[in-house]
């Protein structure tokens, strides 16, 4: 019989995902199916062929020859069987042709397979393949009459021998490529299409058509190694024969139920039987199971494998049953702790949402928190640390199941130490020694005993504090740990957010008031300098007028004049000086002199300034009282314009006590809370001012008094004094009850 060799294995890096047409060139390069197999399809796919033809093919090759033979002595047919020419007339063309197919096609891939160093499961592949080819034989028998378009037997027994036949292909072309495949499906317990779609960019589906094709095999076979993964719903509609394909479909998913031989499909089948979709009663399918082990044995041998008893597939499969079921055994353990620890970890979430209720604050969070992670641990002690950007401060809270309630702390950041290398550092458990050694000392404190492991806590890649624990790493409870500490990050970035939010409104109030008080300053700065401007523009139009007015009036004021003229001279000359005081008033307001600044005793000053008030004013000693601190510092400011402001605000409280019952006058001088201001209280208990005079009470100009009786500059002019000064000064009155004005000057440095 001749041989045929297989290409040598491509390297395998060649056999990248998407290179579908590299592996199918790959393919392509294979040898062509045996002369003898091929002469034969061709022979017997022509009607006008003739059985002398096929005998002469077969015993053309005598290995093939002795092989038809032996099947024949084997079979029940009631004669005994000794010429090929024989076999032919009683087999027929299907079965013939069937038989020296699969034979080739064994012997052609078991060769090559057996010189190869790989993971395939040689052996397991084609006991697989072979009761494929047996149930498919045996589903054929069983189909009912009339049902539709029957199939020979042993048409059917060569498309389920060759379905898989693409997984031959792929591992003689791709032999380390493939054994990273055998490797995944083996870890993950998958399917092995799946699988080499993701290596190879196409299935074993796809590679043993795309062979099939190659080596010109019958369109039945084609569609069968095709579609054999299908299932009747997704099966095309348009194809030649879906009776085939169908039986194959059922015999691959009966064999891998009955776990014989090597399918490369280890997880869950959507099985044809289970759906009840595959036309045939569960008794037939029952009786195809029971006599597939003595279907496989006689055929076994025919085919080259080595001699395989009804037995041993019966072992094979009850082996592979016990290993499955002592994996799924494991698994179900393992998904069952993964489960509790779920359920452990959904209730720990559950008492945390149940117990922080609206707007917890960081310190009610760490609480909460400490106190689930203990729960967590088997109620080991655990601690909770965050850390508060907005507040500057560290929230520690730790919970021990021994000491009660948790403890919670707050810390200055700045005394915690560098945080650098735990807000750094990697995710999962850590060890504590990359906390800082204040902040471990008292986690220590809290917990009782030394921490030892901390897991780090970030919402969207910030780090915002950590679960410590004071007992051994729980490994398994690293999902669980991971789920709580995303659950911990969202609570305390949105409590941080909360405190930001807090602050951007204070500080956004602030500004605001600043804002308006800006605007307010602004407007009585412009208001100023027009006043200066037009103060300038009526100081050079008026003097001139008003010097030649008052020469004019000195001219009349003559000694040989009359009285009644030196009078009225005198009148011009006195109003002419009073209209030159009053623009020298306006330019003075409007244009002050710069601050002469120097250091002085403020209580010297307000002492002189009482003084000359008590000898010019109507008030008595008693009603003008001063009370002053023995420690003032000296103030520093222009004491002439700091006398003249303390004298406006003199002469306002006395006009406002003009018609008091008991008149009284209170300075009052105190330090302020920041040391460097000192605040003057001149108050008294005359008329007071309504809120609508209290609000214009600075302005120029504006006077409550009847007119003629003053021109409304002295609040003015004291506040224009204060503020060159760098001082300030406030004002709270209330008709009826008089007046507080507040003075703020700076101190002098040092």
């Amino acid at each position: 019989m001749t041989t045929t060799r297989l290409p040598s294995p491509v390297d395998p890096r060649a056999a990248e995902p998407g290179q579908i047409e590299l592996v199918l060139s790959q393919i392509d390069s294979l040898p062509t199916l045996p002369a003898v197999a091929a002469q034969l399809l061709e022979v017997t796919a022509s009607e006008s062929s003739s059985a002398r033809q096929v005998i002469q093919l077969i015993e053309s090759d005598q290995s093939l020859c002795a092989r038809i033979l032996s099947m024949i002595s084997k079979a029940s047919v009631g004669t005994s069987v000794k010429t090929v020419e024989r076999a032919v007339v009683l087999l027929g063309f299907h079965a013939v042709r069937s038989l020296v197919l699969s034979i080739q096609v064994f012997e052609t891939f078991s060769q090559r397979m057996e010189q190869s160093s790989t993971c395939f499961d040689r052996a397991g592949f084609w006991k697989h393949s072979l009761a494929v080819g047996c149930a498919a034989k045996m589903l054929a028998e069983a189909v009912p009459r009339g049902t539709g378009a029957k199939v020979q037997p042993e048409e059917a027994f060569v498309c389920g021998l060759l379905h898989d036949i693409g997984k031959v292909v792929l591992n003689a072309c791709f032999v380390k490529s493939y054994d990273r495949v055998l490797a995944r499906v083996e870890a993950i317990r998958g399917c092995i299409a799946d699988v080499e779609r993701e290596v190879f960019g196409l299935d074993h589906t796809v590679a043993g058509q795309r062979l099939a094709a190659h080596w010109k095999l019958p369109e039945m076979i084609r569609e069968c190694i095709w579609l054999h993964h299908q299932t009747p719903a997704s099966t095309p509609s348009r194809i030649r024969f879906p009776e085939h394909v169908r039986l194959v479909q059922i015999a691959d998913r009966l064999s891998r139920e009955m776990r014989i031989g090597f399918s490369g499909n280890c997880g869950p089948d959507r099985s044809l039987v289970a759906a009840g979709s595959t036309g045939f009663d569960k008794a037939a399918l029952d009786r195809i199971c029971a006599g597939l082990p003595e279907v496989i044995e006689a055929r076994a041998e025919l085919i080259g494998l080595n001699r395989l008893t009804s037995r041993d597939v019966y072992y094979e499969a009850l082996a592979k049953t016990n290993a499955e079921l002592a994996r799924v055994n494991v698994s179900l353990s393992m998904a069952n702790r993964r489960l509790e620890q779920r359920s452990r970890c959904f209730e720990a979430l559950r008492t945390l949402n149940r117990e922080l209720g609206h707007e917890p604050a960081q310190e009610d969070i760490c609480r909460v928190a400490s106190g689930v992670t203990e729960m967590m641990v088997d109620n080991g002690p655990a601690a909770m640390f965050a850390v508060s950007p907005g507040r500057s401060v560290m929230v520690v809270a730790a919970s021990n199941a021994a000491e009660g309630e948790p403890r919670v702390e707050i810390l200055p950041v700045s005394a915690v130490g560098d945080i650098s290398a735990v807000t750094e550092g990697g995710d999962g458990w850590q060890r504590v020694a990359a906390i800082p050694g204040t902040l471990l000392d008292r986690l220590m404190s809290s917990l009782g005993r030394p921490p030892g492991w901390y897991w780090p806590i970030r919402h969207q890649h910030r780090f915002v504090g950590a679960m410590v624990i004071g007992t051994e790493r729980p490994a398994e409870l690293e999902e669980s740990m991971s789920a709580l500490a995303s659950a911990f990050g969202a609570w305390l970035a949105v409590a941080e957010s909360r405190v930001f939010s807090r602050q951007l409104s204070e500080d956004l109030a602030e500004l605001n008031r600043r804002l308006v008080s800006s605007q307010e300053e602004l407007a009585r700065a412009r208001s100023l300098a027009m006043i200066g401007e037009m103060a300038a523009g009526a100081a050079h139009e008026l003097n001139n007028p008003l010097a030649v007015i008052s020469g004019r009036a000195q001219m009349l004021n003559r000694a040989e004049v009359d009285e009644e003229t030196r009078r009225v001279a005198l009148l011009i000359a006195e109003q002419a000086h009073r209209a030159s005081a009053i623009v020298s008033e306006l330019m003075e307001f409007a244009k002050p002199a710069p601050p002469q600044a120097a250091d002085f005793s403020m209580a010297d000053l307000l002492g002189r300034i009482r003084q000359e008030w008590l000898e010019k004013a109507s008030l008595k000693d008693p009603q003008f009282r001063l009370q002053l601190s023995d420690d003032l510092p000296p103030i520093h400011a222009d004491a002439s314009q700091i006398k003249t402001l303390f004298d406006e605000l003199i002469r306002n409280a006395i006009e406002a006590l003009r018609d008091a019952s008991e008149p009284l006058l209170f300075i009052n001088c105190r330090g302020h809370i920041a040391d460097d201001r000192l605040v003057i209280a001149v108050e008294d208990n005359g008329c007071g001012m309504t809120p609508e005079v209290l609000e214009h009470a600075t302005d120029p100009f504006f006077s409550r008094r009847p007119a003629g009786r003053g021109r409304g500059l002295g609040l003015s002019r004291a506040v224009r004094y204060a503020e060159i000064n760098g001082g300030k000064i406030r004002l709270t009155s209330t008709a009826g009850q008089g007046t507080v004005v507040l003075v703020e000057l700076p101190v002098a440095a040092g």
